[in-house]
């Protein structure tokens, strides 16, 4: 068979912004006409596209150590900026150019800036936020204003105190105290407490009404052999204390019969593909396609079913389905480029088309586009029982 369909679900790409590859951190555009390493413009990228001069990553040994001396940045009330490491050095990769790329000046410092500083027992560092030096000097900052500029006390979250109220709650208590009908959401651990963290406020941050609960928060239950939960459907108690949920009535909100999808049917039908049965039967031109090994199939997931939900037209094809071929020496695949057949039983594509359809010269760096990329995979135990289909 002339033919033969691609057994591993390739990235599908799909360019959306058009530009020339952007050099960025300060690299400079190659020379001349620079190419990418294949035909698309995920093989771009900055080694291929981009003049990779000394950063400022090479000079930080050597001029970290002339700073504590008093020397290189130092001189000019600046520092070494380690956050500037991937910045490049510009010719002739002097002090003078080190110093334009490398040094920031302590008015502009951070507070992860002064590595050489920590926050007391209790409070947490803001990185981010601003650390002007406030010495004499201009290049020192106290720790007195190094801890009113960056250091904070965290807030609470209800995960410090999820354990407490969920034996709490056991004892009737915490959130169900003052027969209030809710319970200590786990769903909630992230959530800040207010100051001063008290009981109300915990309530107010951390516990649910039962008549707002999902299917998740019924952890004590679980779905019947066969079937599977959907965690996010609402599933609010349908006791008499309202706090409680019958088993029937969260089988019912929550408990689902998983979809078949393209994937169950894989190995068999790739098989019967290879007798000239399955997507093939009837005279059908067309393939049972992996890219579609995540599309659900119809109930009752007959062989129409998965022939709507699972097969391609070999009018449709892609240059990925065609996984006995490859490109001459040279040129790169387009996986997503259409690649219709083009053989007399309109299920076979000749080595001729598949090259002017599918194979190109590497992209330049200055036809890069920006792209989504999109992938559907399948188990590996899939993969390996179509190896041994291929004899691979």
């Amino acid at each position: 068979m002339a033919m033969s369909l691609r057994i591993a679900a390739i990235l599908a790409i799909v360019p959306v912004i058009h530009g020339a590859f952007t050099c960025s951190e300060g690299f400079k555009d190659k020379a001349g006409t620079p190419i990418c390493a294949g035909a698309v413009s995920s093989t771009c990228s900055r080694a291929t596209c981009c003049d990779v001069g000394p950063t400022c990553s090479d000079f930080s040994a050597t001029w970290v150590l002339k700073q504590v001396v008093g020397g290189g940045c130092v001189a000019d009330t600046k520092f070494f900026d380690l956050k500037k490491l991937g910045v490049e050095v510009a010719a002739p990769k002097g002090d003078a150019e080190v110093k334009a790329a490398c040094c920031t000046a302590f008015a502009d410092a951070k507070c992860s800036d002064w590595n050489a500083k920590s926050c007391p027992l209790g409070k947490s560092l803001v990185s981010s936020n601003a650390a002007p030096a406030d010495g004499s000097n201009g290049k020192t900052l106290s720790q007195d204003k190094y801890e009113e500029m960056c250091c904070v006390v965290p807030p609470k979250t209800c995960s410090d105190f999820s354990t407490a109220w969920v034996l709490a709650q056991l004892l009737g208590q915490g959130c169900f105290s003052d027969s209030a009908k809710k319970f200590f959401d786990l769903k909630k651990v992230a959530v800040d407490v207010a100051a001063p963290a008290n009981d109300a406020e915990v309530k107010e941050a951390c516990c649910t009404a039962f008549a707002d609960a999902k299917c998740s928060d019924w952890n004590a239950k679980s779905c019947p052999l066969g079937k599977s939960l959907v965690s996010p459907n609402a599933a609010p108690a349908d006791g008499s204390n309202g706090k409680t949920l019958s088993q029937d009535k969260y089988e019912e909100m929550c408990c689902v019969v998983p979809p078949k999808t393209c994937s169950d049917f894989t190995t068999a039908w790739v098989g019967a593909q290879l007798l000239g049965r399955g997507c093939f039967s009837d005279g059908a031109k067309k393939f049972f396609d992996l890219k579609k090994v995540a599309v659900d199939v119809a109930a009752p997931a007959n062989d129409a079913e998965v022939k709507e939900a699972c097969c391609t037209a070999f009018a449709d094809a892609k240059c990925s389905d065609w996984n006995l071929k490859v490109c001459p020496s040279g040129k790169f695949l387009v996986a997503t480029a259409s690649a219709p057949a083009d053989g007399g039983d309109g299920k076979t594509l000749s080595q001729d088309k598949y090259n002017e359809l599918c194979c190109r010269e590497p992209m330049e760096c200055a036809d890069y586009a920006e792209e989504i990329s999109s992938a559907t995979s399948f188990s590996f135990a899939a993969l390996a029982v179509l190896l041994s289909i291929y004899g691979f």
